[in-house]
């Protein structure tokens, strides 16, 4: 596959384009989640303790964690490792953030589904990243001249 450049860059892996798509979901579950978060503050119960601007501040940033996730998914066809690095750590984030809901809220039945789901739709992207043939393409990316 050449580039605007005439440059031979390697097609990525199959593995790579389902990791593509499952960052794209990834961010749009994300995304979905922030928003959802926002809708909360008009709970009766959240008003009553006064806790509606932390639950708006949440969800407005899942959405933004969300939509750089999205955006990072399209270097990652292209190679960049810096994509991949970055993809990285906002899916650990992402993660991160679903076990503080846990903990935060313990009785929550879908907390314990958003941590379940995104949990391990996080953990098999960042492992299909960093293993096997994906770790192979980036690397031979790497090593190709800057487009």
């Amino acid at each position: 596959m050449r580039d605007e450049d005439g440059i031979e860059r390697p097609r990525p892996p199959k593995r790579v384009i389902v990791v593509v798509v499952l960052t794209y979901i990834a961010g749009i579950l994300d995304i979905i989640a922030g928003v959802l978060l926002i809708l909360l503050r008009y709970d009766d119960v959240v008003q009553a303790d006064g806790e509606s601007y932390w639950i708006t501040l949440w969800g407005a940033a899942m959405i933004l964690l969300g939509l750089l996730t999205i955006a990072m998914a399209s270097g990652l066809t292209r190679g960049r490792n810096s994509a991949r690095i970055f993809v990285t750590v906002l899916l650990s984030i992402s993660l991160v953030l679903s076990v503080v809901d846990v903990v935060v809220s313990p009785t929550d039945v879908s907390s314990w589904w958003s941590l379940g789901i995104g949990g391990l739709l996080s953990a098999l992207v960042i492992l299909a990243l960093w293993a096997g043939r994906s770790a192979e393409f980036f690397r031979r990316s790497r090593a190709l001249p800057a487009a």
